[in-house]
């Protein structure tokens, strides 16, 4: 941190940050957040910061989408609220990204005070089990699979288990990498704190996207990691201990809950998962195909033509009173067809080479993450999604672009 820079431990940062991770969706119908909701603060910090500009050419493909969209014809109520939720997303994605890459934030500190935070509360949280009036509001307690019943899953004050693991992803893949890249000292405890909670959520659909990003970086950046005989040790211990707990498993408890959904989702049982992931897809092209495959059918419409197929699709015995798509792609389809899903790839493909995110591990892990997820889950409003998006695009923790000749850094980066 430069001389006279302004720390930010408890400045605007730190707060939101805070704020955000605990409570921005708390109390809140599903899929709308307090972020959204100060889409007027966002407007003004766009304003403040001059980048109205910026704001305008993002909004330009909204603008022509409004214009084909009206020739197709849509409710236009429904259209309005979400193109206006949409525009809301803009302001917030600029006007955070201006906050977050101001000098003097002190990442450490907010992941850390996060992390210790949110592990306090997660035990809090477990005596609350017994206690069934309280028990729905932190824990998730929706079937997960078929022919296993409810297991109570660690939500906190978020609508969902995997929404609340989705939250906790950063900070994982942050203390995790420091773990990797640097001479960390007493980096259990962290690791341990941040661990136990994402097990306790129980969503399967981050824990494998982080497992699976997690080895791509270990095999991108293999030479840099395995240059100490220490990081080598620690690495195969980590997998080792992996590997040992689940064999433990198997065969003192091999009709587990982890192992049945693992099984359940193989064999295509696991509604769920397949909502998420192919279903989704087909959902988006039954429902494209009553207006346009090239422009879908626009914002805020899917409850409107999508509501038939999607309870037909799956021949609901109760109808829930929010149909949607679980998938930020399909979603992309089903709002702006496939031009619209071309131009999400292209943004992302042009931003990952323009911010030069691969020679930052810390931001390429979090690019992976989100960039998978996003085929697994999400929506096109979702907030939490827009945050991994920005830190993995911005000049953040450059402690992380080592040396050529991989020296394993101290965790001052030095």
């Amino acid at each position: 941190m430069e001389p006279g820079s302004i720390h930010l431990r408890y400045g605007a940062v730190w707060l939101f940050a805070i704020f955000f991770f605990f409570f921005n969706s708390f109390l809140l119908p599903l899929g709308l957040t307090y972020a959204l909701l100060l889409a007027p603060l966002w407007l003004y910090v766009v304003y403040k910061e001059k980048q109205t500009s910026l704001a305008l050419t993002m909004m330009v493909p909204i603008i022509l989408y409004a214009a084909i969209h009206l020739l197709q014809g849509v409710v236009l109520q429904y259209y309005l609220i979400s193109v206006t939720m949409i525009c809301g997303v803009i302001f917030f994605v600029i006007g955070t990204y201006c906050y977050i890459n101001k000098t003097g934030v002190d990442w450490d500190i907010i992941f850390k005070d996060i992390a210790v935070l949110n592990f306090i509360l997660a035990i809090a949280c477990i005596p609350l089990l017994y206690i069934n009036s309280l028990k729905p509001l932190v824990w998730y307690l929706i079937p997960i699979t078929e022919k296993i019943g409810i297991i109570p899953r660690l939500k906190l004050f978020t609508p969902e288990a995997s929404h609340y693991s989705f939250l906790l992803a950063p900070p994982a893949i942050y203390f995790f990498s420091r773990a990797i890249f640097f001479k960390s000292q007493n980096s259990f405890m962290t690791l341990f704190m941040i661990t136990v909670p994402l097990l306790m959520s129980f969503s399967l659909g981050v824990l494998s996207c982080l497992t699976f990003t997690g080895i791509l970086i270990i095999i991108f950046f293999a030479k840099r990691i395995f240059c100490s005989k220490r990081q080598i040790r620690g690495v195969i211990s980590f997998i080792s201990t992996g590997v040992l707990v689940l064999v433990a498993a198997y065969f003192l408890y091999p009709n587990n809950p982890l192992f049945f959904r693992i099984h359940n989702i193989f064999t295509g049982d696991d509604t769920s998962a397949r909502g998420r992931t192919y279903e989704a897809f087909i959902l988006a092209n039954k429902i494209i195909a009553h207006k346009s495959y090239w422009w879908g059918i626009g914002p805020g419409q899917l409850k409107i033509l999508g509501r038939k197929i999607v309870i037909v699709y799956y021949f609901y015995n109760k109808v829930p009173e929010t149909i949607r798509i679980p998938n930020a792609c399909a979603e992309t389809i089903v709002y702006f067809g496939y031009v619209g899903f071309g131009m999400r790839m292209a943004a992302e493909v042009f931003l990952f080479f323009k911010t030069k995110v691969f020679k930052n591990p810390f931001r390429l892990w979090l690019f992976l993450f989100v960039f998978i997820y996003q085929f697994t889950g999400s929506y096109i409003t979702n907030i939490q999604e827009y945050i991994i998006w920005i830190l993995a695009f911005s000049p953040l923790l450059p402690e992380f672009i080592r040396s050529k000749n991989g020296t394993l850094l101290n965790e001052d980066g030095s």
